[in-house]
């Protein structure tokens, strides 16, 4: 069942935005700064804010996650002059920081989660039914992007392509050592490909990309899955080489690195990431209004759209509302939930 999971292909209207964010397709034309400025500040609630914004991110600084929110959070105080804090509510995989988002965490409109579909694990199974997706409510979408496998390049595979890895993971089960993050993509997409493949790898688990990437660096692992502003530096410095990509088509970013499709001749194996922002349910209108509007201005900026490019990222400014960004990110958690179902995680 596995093999019938299509994580992020677009079906329906709003998943057609989200497709429409290609590798190479421009930007969308951003109205002049003037024109942004003056639609957030007529929007700007009395009194609010008079403190920092928190930006809270669930995984470790440094990471994707930790890059992509701290550049919101530089573009946000561009557009509101408002101060930002980011903060990182580690602990694990993700459930800790998820978990105050959703219970803790006060709805005052001071508090900002800069997420990921990988909280659609998180709430559908290991909450245990403590809080669900539907109390952290999306305001502005961010991006999206496909992982890279890559491996050290002083390593013992050196040299070798996924195809040849993969055959030694079946060959001899359990001695090729990969990274996890449990609950996750990472986790769903290792277990599709053993399942195709026929593979058994040693999973090694990690809060996060970059933390199995220093561990593949300090030879600890063989694999590692992480994003590309995860492992960028290390490409550049060519401690790292790419050997897939779970995207549905090749990186600009890592062009000879061909496709899980590409590699196991199953054009199922797709996985992405799409990263929003969202706040606690019950903030109120006016102040969610103000953010939504003031961080679907930062991310149409096309000074950020390229960072997110340089990253790896693919912006996709036609989710530009609250309400775009909520029915796309609920079309991708049905698709998650009928992955876990099919899979008898959940009934």
């Amino acid at each position: 069942m596995l093999a019938r999971f299509k994580p992020w292909l677009a079906g329906t209207a709003a998943l057609a935005l989200l497709a429409g964010a290609t590798l190479i397709s421009p930007p969308v034309q951003a109205q002049p700064e003037a024109a942004t400025r003056a639609v957030i500040a007529g929007l700007k609630p009395r009194d609010f804010p008079s403190q920092p914004i928190e930006m809270t991110v669930v995984y470790p600084a440094g990471g994707g996650m930790d890059i992509n929110a701290r550049l919101v959070a530089k573009f946000f105080e561009k557009y509101t002059d408002q101060k930002t804090v980011v903060n990182n509510r580690t602990g694990g995989a993700g459930l800790v920081g998820h978990t105050y988002l959703a219970t803790q965490a006060k709805n005052d409109g001071y508090t900002v989660g800069i997420i990921a579909s990988l909280v659609f694990a998180d709430s559908m199974l290991r909450a245990g039914g403590k809080w669900t997706l539907g109390d952290l409510e999306p305001i502005a979408y961010l991006n999206s992007d496909g992982m890279l496998l890559v491996v050290n390049v002083d390593g013992p595979f050196k040299g070798k392509s996924f195809k040849e890895i993969l055959a030694t993971a079946r060959d001899k089960p359990n001695t090729v050592r990969i990274t996890n993050v449990p609950g996750s993509l990472y986790e769903y997409m290792v277990e599709q490909l053993e399942q195709v493949s026929g593979a058994k790898f040693l999973k090694v688990p990690f809060q996060g990309g970059m933390p199995g990437v220093t561990a593949m660096l300090g030879s600890n692992v063989d694999v590692a899955i992480a994003f590309y502003g995860e492992v960028r530096s290390h490409l550049e410095a060519k401690k790292v080489e790419p050997i897939a990509v779970t995207s549905g088509e090749r990186s600009p970013f890592a062009p000879n690195a061909p496709t899980l499709v590409e590699i196991t001749g199953n054009k199922d194996i797709i996985w992405t990431i799409a990263r929003w922002a969202a706040v606690p349910k019950g903030t109120p209108a006016d102040r969610k209004a103000w953010l939504a509007a003031a961080l679907a201005g930062a991310a149409r900026d096309p000074e950020l759209q390229e960072e997110f490019r340089k990253m790896g990222a693919i912006p996709n400014p036609k989710i530009s509302t609250a309400e775009q960004t909520a029915a796309v990110i609920n079309d991708l958690a049905a698709k998650e939930r009928a992955f876990f179902v099919s899979t008898g995680r959940l009934k």
